[in-house]
């Protein structure tokens, strides 16, 4: 493929992303996507069989690079601190062998959260388009929940397969799923779609909107700490 078909196909996405976000998936026709990325019908269905596959190509481009950053997170940490005798994860919680261990994974848990945050507002046009999508009867609904592993099939998901072959204790437990959704990635995917009209509402710059987010996410990582632990479901 040159780089002119390349230039195209880019700018057949980058339409799409805008007029999925503004209009939403059914109110935008091929034709609209077509004129918007100044091409022929033809060319978009060259590349792409349906409006559909357009957004699952979108969908598993995102898919790809959200693993591929939890990846990274999990060998460089997860798997390598229980390598070194540092993490031993229990069917309640990640217990490490000293309170600088907790620490040490806290720190690069939080700049692993700013990665994805970054990432995400990178991408909120397309994250935009699978909340919409997410609110709606329509066969693309479940997308937002396949993206953040949040379906019945997240077990066999690349992180946990990684996780619990270096430690088979490790489990999603009902709570854990819970808090993950209603307290990280909600939240995350919130503030990512409300991003630019909650900053001319609240009158903060990137800077600061960005500063704030992180903190609260601090706030929330701190209340799963118990002593050298970090609980993975609620303790009784």
């Amino acid at each position: 493929m040159n780089s002119t078909n390349v230039d195209a196909k880019e700018r057949i996405l980058r339409a799409s992303i805008q007029l999925f976000s503004e209009k939403g998936f059914d109110a935008t026709s091929v034709t609209e996507i077509a004129r918007s990325a100044g091409v022929t019908k033809a060319l978009i269905y060259y590349y792409f069989k349906s409006k559909e596959e357009i957004l699952d190509s979108l969908v598993q481009s995102l898919q790809d690079r959200v693993t591929s950053i939890k990846m990274d997170f999990v060998h460089a940490n997860i798997v390598q601190m229980i390598q070194d005798g540092r993490l031993d994860i229990t069917p309640d919680r990640l217990s490490f062998a000293s309170e600088e261990d907790t620490s040490f994974f806290l720190e690069n848990g939080y700049k692993y959260f700013k990665t994805v945050l970054d990432f995400a507002l990178e991408n909120r046009g397309t994250i935009r388009i699978l909340m919409f999508e997410s609110l709606k009867s329509s066969k693309n609904r479940y997308e937002l929940f396949h993206l953040m592993n949040l379906t019945v099939e997240s077990r066999e998901d690349p992180v946990f397969k990684t996780i619990s072959q270096a430690d088979n204790d490790f489990n999603y437990s009902a709570d854990m799923v819970m808090f993950k959704f209603f307290y990280t990635t909600f939240p995350l995917v919130n503030f990512v779609v409300y991003y630019d009209d909650y900053k001319t509402a609240s009158g903060q710059n990137d800077e600061e909107l960005r500063a704030s987010f992180l903190q609260t996410f601090r706030i929330i990582s701190s209340s799963l700490i118990s002593g050298k632990d970090i609980l993975l479901r609620n303790e009784n």
